[in-house]
């Protein structure tokens, strides 16, 4: 009896839900939930915020404002942490959310809306890789892996239910109060991580909180944000300055990425490159499908937000069919989730064109988000396996980076098209998404020998 007391605490605490680990735990997959819920929230919400602020041609810029800036925090947490430990980067980088969340809620126009969203993404992106930090210092290495799957999960839940809740919240509420609870309970997760992160250790060493990375995304931000900019602009200036934008965006891309990514070199590379055009693809035809559907046929947030939500079924399908395949590395297979992709722009090009309905172009969706479940682990553990273990770290950011990179660079151009042409946007918008999508299917088909695989 005594051998066993003085085991069970031992027991006990390798349990992920363990008393020691709980708070920690708990306050992890709260924040990162509601981070993930606000992303896809955007989606249902946004037609709507637009129409009320009176400012509809700034909508592709406030659905990628935390794209951009995201980018700028998830390198500025990971230095801070080395540099100081994980509290003040916890509290700042949360703080920023928070106040971005605040300014949204209570914006009297799209200035404010578009600030707080800077802010959100800023902030989320400090925060989202400083918790991966704090259950590296936190949790038992055995229970680690169970918690990761965990986030997979808060990431997961607000892309199925997210776009759908929202709808309901949006049409029965205000969307004001969208942004108020997110606010409320993201605040209740800092608070709870912020107590549990007076245990981590507080490593002291040089690395800087901005470096060469930093600096660089700070100008591909600028890049983005320029771009955005001159969909505002009716003068002459405008084709100089957006020619202006993408070569600082692509200058900065270039320093950014592994050599040879903007040229879809084989190998790790290509794949990153891959993994850039298909994420852009998906998340340009889901925006402005919410857009269409509400703008055009008069869907409710509500009935927007099921169409979306199909999608994100046809997401855990694909990862589910993924985890049970066992060569869900070959080249075939991730040249048929990449042409799964394609489908998505192309049946919501065939809705806005009058020639589909609405069931079929949400059945096409639920094919994208199939491609996108089966690609994304597939491009990954490929980038992994083909490069040097002193360099994972580089191409893990990489796969990261080339996605938001890309997805803010081509909601800036489609919300150009979108406001400079007076007819045919929707068309010719969703032909550039699907053009971008066959890109990544063509580097994937054209492939030279088994790079890709």
């Amino acid at each position: 009896m005594t051998r066993r007391a003085a085991t069970a605490p031992a027991v006990t605490a390798e349990r992920l839900w363990a008393t020691p680990h709980r708070t920690a735990v708990a306050g992890v997959l709260c924040l990162m939930m509601f981070i993930a819920f606000e992303a896809y929230a955007i989606v249902t919400a946004l037609p709507v915020i637009a129409a009320d602020l009176q400012a509809d041609s700034w909508y592709s810029f406030a659905f990628a404002a935390t794209v951009t800036t995201g980018l700028l925090g998830m390198i500025i947490g990971g230095n801070w942490a080395d540099r100081s430990g994980i509290r003040t980067p916890l509290a700042v980088g949360g703080s920023m959310f928070l106040l971005g969340l605040a300014l949204s809620a209570i914006a009297p126009d799209m200035s404010v809306f578009i600030a707080g969203r800077l802010l959100q993404g800023l902030g989320g992106g400090i925060d989202s890789v400083i918790t991966y930090v704090l259950i590296a210092q936190l949790l038992p290495e055995r229970l680690r892996p169970r918690m990761f799957g965990l986030l997979v999960t808060a990431w997961l839940l607000p892309a199925m239910i997210g776009p759908l809740l929202t709808g309901v919240v949006v049409d029965r509420l205000h969307w004001r109060a969208l942004f108020v609870l997110i606010l409320l309970g993201s605040a209740a997760a800092l608070i709870a991580l912020l107590h549990v992160a007076r245990r981590a250790p507080t490593p002291r060493c040089d690395t800087p909180i901005l470096g060469r990375r930093g600096l660089w995304a700070a100008v591909a931000c600028l890049g983005v944000v320029g771009l955005h900019l001159t969909a505002q602009l009716a003068t002459t200036w405008a084709i100089t300055l957006t020619v202006l934008a993408v070569v600082v965006t692509a200058a900065a891309t270039y320093q950014l990425m592994p050599v040879g990514t903007l040229r879809a070199r084989p190998g790790p590379p290509r794949l990153i490159a891959v993994r850039g055009l298909l994420g852009a693809t998906v998340a340009a035809t889901d925006i402005y499908l919410t857009h269409y559907l509400q703008r055009e046929l008069d869907y409710s947030p509500t009935g927007a937000g099921v169409v979306v939500a199909v999608g994100a079924l046809g997401w855990f399908t694909g990862a589910w069919l993924h985890n049970r395949s066992s060569d869900s590395g070959t080249p075939d297979r991730l040249g048929l989730a990449a042409a799964f992709v394609v489908i998505g722009p192309l049946a919501v090009l065939t809705l806005v064109t009058g020639l589909t309905t609405v069931p079929l172009a949400a059945g096409g969706c639920a094919l994208m988000g199939a491609g996108m479940g089966m690609a994304y682990p597939r491009i990954s553990a490929a980038a992994l396996a083909r490069t040097e273990p002193t360099r994972h770290g580089h191409v893990s950011s990489a796969l990261q980076s080339i996605e938001q990179l890309s997805t803010s660079t081509l909601t800036a151009v489609t919300g150009l098209l979108l406001v400079a042409l007076t007819a045919g946007g929707y068309t010719i918008t969703y032909a550039l998404i699907a053009a971008v999508g066959g890109l990544g299917l063509g580097i994937l088909v054209r492939r030279p020998d088994a790079e890709t695989s």
